[in-house]
């Protein structure tokens, strides 16, 4: 199997749990499934878990837990950005994606878009759109830990949504 261990940042408890009751109530009223609210930095690494637990200790090392700001609300037609929260590429992120590029030798910063999903779902254009206009959202959010994430065991892809796992979490500035 190949290694499947994308990199997220995820939002400080409150701010969790503030967006996972949205995801929550997206879930419910569209038959999804619910998750871990996240943004994602990368989506796939080539190297072993222990490799990418080196690589992020160093690239996080004297990180500090920090704000994005959203931008607006979207939607596509692709799975996994059904309807999303868009934030600002802001100095920190944009030096974290750098510097995780560098590592891992891998990475397009024009092609980096920092988003929340809030919804999983295949579902028509106008629905997407009526989501869309309707979340009421607050602009400033916090991320203080970083978790790679996988498949369960023995999947080849993330398709099991309620069973990923995540073998390996890190907070900010050790708090």
């Amino acid at each position: 199997m190949k290694n499947l261990y994308p990199i997220w940042l995820v939002p400080q408890k409150n701010d969790e749990q503030y967006l996972k009751k949205i995801i929550d109530k997206l879930a419910q009223d569209y038959s999804a499934l619910s998750f871990t609210p996240h943004l994602t930095l990368f989506t796939e690494t080539k190297f072993s878990l222990e490799k990418l637990q080196q690589i992020i200790n160093a690239v996080f090392e004297h990180q500090e837990p920090f704000e994005i700001t959203k931008t607006g609300i979207g939607q596509s037609d692709y799975f996994w950005k059904t309807v999303f929260l868009e934030f600002e590429l802001n100095e920190t992120l944009k030096r974290l994606f750098e510097n995780i590029s560098a590592k891992i030798e891998h990475g397009d910063i024009s092609l980096f878009k920092p988003h929340i999903s809030l919804i999983y779902k295949t579902l028509a254009e106008k629905e997407r759109i009526k989501i869309a206009e309707s979340i009421q959202s607050k602009d400033k959010f916090i991320l203080d830990r970083v978790f790679v994430t996988t498949p369960k065991e023995g999947d080849n892809d993330f398709s099991d949504i309620e069973n990923w796992r995540h073998p390996y979490k890190k907070n900010l500035n050790n708090l």
